[in-house]
């Protein structure tokens, strides 16, 4: 099988949410310069694997609009936003990024990438929480 630009960007892409996740969970837990967190996740040996602008779209769009963000997800979660995992939290604060200011990518594959994200690095049952609200939340910002 041949690989094509197609499959190339896809697989590039999912690599830039990974670590933009990663990057989000991370200054979510130790608040630190954006230019400062990106060149940490830069050095990163699955770094040359995903498309730095695209992480780095994520990373400061979600940061710089962490209020809306987060303001976006109290309203739409039944659980308060203090009593939502971190792991899941930074999951849940990248894809509402994507949805509400990026655009670029259906959602679909958005809620089917932090799904897995959400399967990989979260708990036991971690992935169904992030389904149900991703889910409601594409429901309601129809």
């Amino acid at each position: 099988m041949k690989i094509t630009d197609t499959m190339r960007n896809t697989n590039r892409n999912i690599w830039s949410r990974r670590l933009a996740f990663q990057a989000i969970y991370s200054w979510s837990i130790n608040p630190c310069d954006i230019t400062e967190l990106e060149a940490i996740f830069e050095s990163d040996e699955n770094f040359e694997k995903s498309d730095g602008d695209y992480f780095r779209d994520i990373v400061r769009g979600v940061i710089d609009n962490i209020d809306t963000i987060d303001n976006s997800i109290k309203k739409k979660s039944r659980i308060d936003i203090k009593n939502i995992n971190m792991v899941e939290l930074s999951i849940i604060r990248c894809y509402v990024y994507e949805i509400i200011y990026n655009k670029k990518i259906a959602k679909q594959i958005l809620i089917s990438e932090y799904i897995k994200l959400a399967t990989k690095f979260g708990g036991q049952d971690s992935y169904k929480f992030i389904n149900a609200f991703l889910d409601n939340f594409e429901t309601i910002e129809k």
